[in-house]
C-alpha cells in the first residue's frame, strides 16, 4: 500500500511539474490554434522526450555538468534565442490573420512541432532546476529506501504525470477553439507572445546575473 501512495505521489509530482503556465504550456497552445491537434501534440511530445532525456542524464550523473557555468550559459543562450523567435511569431501571426480559416488551419509540419518542443524542454532552465535539483533529490532519497526497479517505476509515474497533463491540455485546446471567435483567438496569440517574449526577458536577466 505504501509503495501505492508513493507511486501516486510521482505522478502527482509529475503533474505539478506540467501544470504551470511557462514556455511549453504556452506554445502547446499557440500551436493548438494555429496547426491543429497534431501539431500540439507534437509540441508536447517533444517536450517529453526531452524530459525522458533529462531523467537519463539524471541516472547517469549529468548533474555536475549542468552546474558548469559555461554549460547554464549555453542553455541560457539557446532558450532566450528560441523563446525570443516564437514570440515573434505568435505577434507575427495574430496581426496577419484576417479571418478563423487563417489561424484553425495553418499546416505546420509536424516535425518542427516535435522539434520545438524538444528545443524547448532541454534549453529551459525552469526545468533544468527541477530535474537536477527537485527530482534529483527525491530520487536520492527513493533509491536508499527501494529497489532500483522500484526507483524506475517512480521515474515512468512522473513521466506519466507530464504525458496526462499534455493530452489534457491539447484536447481542451483542439475542442475549445471551436467555440472562439476571431477576435478571441488573436488575443490569446498577442497575450501567447508577450508570455514568451516575457520568459525571454526573464531568462534574459537571469544570464546577465550568471556572467556577472
Amino acid at each position: 500500500m505504501k509503495d501505492w501512495v508513493t507511486f501516486i505521489h510521482f505522478i502527482v509530482l509529475g503533474l505539478s511539474l506540467a501544470a504551470p503556465i511557462g514556455p511549453m504550456n504556452i506554445e502547446v497552445m499557440r500551436r493548438g490554434l494555429t496547426g491543429g491537434f497534431l501539431a500540439s501534440w507534437c509540441v508536447g511530445l517533444g517536450g517529453l522526450t526531452g524530459d525522458v532525456l533529462l531523467l537519463l542524464g539524471i541516472y547517469f550523473g549529468l548533474g555536475d555538468v549542468m552546474r558548469i557555468s559555461g554549460v547554464q550559459i549555453g542553455m541560457y543562450v539557446i532558450g532566450i534565442v528560441l523563446l525570443t523567435i516564437l514570440g515573434w511569431q505568435s505577434f507575427h501571426h495574430a496581426f496577419q490573420t484576417k479571418d478563423r480559416q487563417d489561424i484553425v488551419f495553418k499546416e505546420i509540419s509536424p516535425k518542427s512541432a516535435y522539434m520545438t518542443g524538444f528545443m524547448i524542454s532541454i534549453a529551459n532552465p525552469i526545468s533544468l532546476i527541477f530535474w537536477f535539483g527537485v527530482f534529483g533529490t527525491s530520487l536520492h532519497v527513493l533509491t536508499a529506501s527501494h529497489s532500483v526497479v522500484f526507483s524506475v517505476l517512480c521515474s515512468f509515474a512522473i513521466l506519466l504525470g507530464l504525458f496526462l497533463w499534455n493530452l489534457n491540455l491539447v484536447c481542451t485546446i483542439h475542442f475549445s477553439k471551436r467555440l472562439m471567435s476571431v477576435k478571441v483567438m488573436r488575443t490569446i496569440m498577442i497575450l501567447a507572445g508577450l508570455c514568451l517574449l516575457g520568459f525571454a526577458c526573464h531568462f534574459s536577466y537571469r544570464l546577465y546575473n550568471l556572467i556577472l
